[in-house]
């Protein structure tokens, strides 16, 4: 019982975040070295993996940020995400009758892939 219970609560993540539908793909061994371990939260590592994921993504933070504010929205915050293997962009934003809302971006074409209520 208790292996079953562990071997489901392993895959809870994947479920949760599986299949963003991305057209950019982290590398297996970044994915890993950037995910897994005591050294993922050091500020060097973490600024290393912001530069590693900026130079993946074919459209820039600023063309995603006016890509938003185009459509209405107001950003409180963008960062790029390795969503398994997946690059996506996390966008914290609010849109024009104010709920606030997180929504996940292709980094190649701007497209919203996934949009959900944050609260």
């Amino acid at each position: 019982m208790k292996t079953i219970l562990l071997l489901l609560l392993s895959f809870f993540p994947f479920a949760l975040y599986g299949a963003m539908g991305s057209s950019v793909q982290v590398p297996v061994r970044e994915h890993m070295k950037y995910t897994f371990g005591n050294h993922k939260n050091h500020p060097i590592q973490k600024q290393e993996e912001r530069r590693y994921l900026a130079s993946l993504a074919p459209l820039k933070e600023e063309d995603i940020r006016v890509n938003l504010i185009q459509n209405g929205y107001g950003i409180d915050g963008l960062r790029l995400r390795d969503v398994a293997s997946e690059l996506v962009y996390e966008a914290f934003v609010s849109d024009k009758q104010g709920a606030r809302l997180t929504l996940y971006i292709d980094p190649a074409n701007g497209s919203i892939l996934h949009k959900e209520d944050a609260r």
